[in-house]
């Protein structure tokens, strides 16, 4: 009997401290917000994209590769009640390069540094880099839940609008619109690829392959104190899309499969620094040609607090009060004397 008590109360702790161990990743991987609490953000994300185009000899193939770093303040303007925070995201600066090919030999084809004042001036129009510079110096509006994930934009239409209302060649509307799709930003702003929502088991939600919306399962294991691995599985693409990455022509999708890894850290209720990594290989049918295409990503995000002063009472208490005495300016310039003469100013006296 005594035995039997024993193996029943063993069972019962195996079984909480399993539910512990469960249930301590959810609390220790989410975000605390609080109001006015401010960051720096520093995301830097590589491109590479290789297209085995039938009419180019395999030898003179060369990738595209894309490094853009985005430095971002946000701002936490409001917590909702279910632990949800409005952020206010500003873009102050990026820098963009395009390569082709990669190594020592790798031939620059584009640069630009928004704190750089020839670049400002000569080539913030330019297709290739105005769907990010659309952003530059204008703050994002969103919802981000307390697993990192963003739950929806509040006024990312404005910058889709724009997009379309001043006239621009059809090339420009596309390049512009790729970057104002929410499933597109939503990767780039979301802190720690999707992993904290994966804390308890496989999330699944839609996400992008740079312009192809797919959708993506994530699955998250602890790797230490703090501290995540997360590995993704990508499926379900569309048939056709009209635009990708500088190619503004209807395209069919015959062919996908993709998925990524990364890890994140987290530390006091806020993400400190996260690395993904994806690939997707795609098979594209462009007019009558067959266009094999890699697709790899990588995106890395640094944040940094902006040290805050938080008010939480101010008093205000009257030590002590003085009344002053009014005293005119010209009194005793006019007095009169004992002969009843007016003493005028400067006269000494009798």
């Amino acid at each position: 009997m005594r035995r039997t008590c024993y193996a029943i109360c063993f069972f019962i702790a195996c079984v909480f401290s399993t539910g512990m161990l469960r249930a301590q990743p959810a609390s220790e991987f989410r975000l605390h917000f609080v109001q006015g609490d401010l960051h720096r953000v520093v995301t830097k994300e590589i491109l590479r994209l290789f297209m085995h185009f039938p009419q180019v000899d395999p030898s003179d193939a060369k990738p595209s590769i894309r490094t853009t770093i985005y430095s971002f303040s946000e701002r936490v303007d409001s917590v909702l009640p279910d632990g949800s925070a409005v952020i206010a995201a500003s873009l102050d600066s990026f820098k963009t390069g395009i390569n082709f090919g990669e190594g020592p030999h790798a031939e620059n084809f584009f640069r630009f540094n928004s704190a750089d004042d020839w670049s400002i001036t000569h080539e913030l129009h330019d297709i290739k880099v105005l769907p990010r510079a659309q952003f530059l110096g204008h703050t994002i509006l969103f919802v981000m839940r307390p697993d990192g994930t963003i739950a929806r934009f509040i006024n990312l239409n404005d910058f889709h609008a724009n997009a379309i209302g001043h006239g621009y060649q059809y090339d420009m509307v596309h390049a512009m619109l790729s970057l104002t799709d929410s499933l597109r930003m939503g990767q780039l702003l979301e802190f720690g690829m999707g992993g904290m929502a994966a804390a308890n088991g496989p999330y699944t939600s839609p996400s992008t392959t740079t312009e192809i919306p797919v959708t993506r399962t994530v699955y998250a294991t602890r790797d230490g104190v703090g501290k995540m691995k997360v590995h993704v599985k990508y499926f379900d693409p569309p048939q056709r899309i009209e635009y990708l990455e500088g190619i503004a022509t209807p395209m069919g999708i015959l062919k996908y499969s993709g998925g990524g890894a990364g890890y994140f850290t987290v530390s006091k209720g806020f993400l400190k620094h996260s690395f993904y990594d994806d690939t997707a290989d795609v098979q594209l049918a462009v007019d009558i040609d067959t266009v094999p295409e890699e697709i790899t990503r990588t995106v890395t995000t640094d944040v940094y607090p902006i040290p805050v002063m938080h008010a939480t009472k101010i008093t205000i208490r009257e030590i002590k009060e003085h009344r002053g005495t009014f005293k005119d300016p010209n009194a005793g310039m006019f007095e009169s004397n004992s002969t009843g003469e007016e003493k005028k100013p400067g006269t000494p006296p009798q």
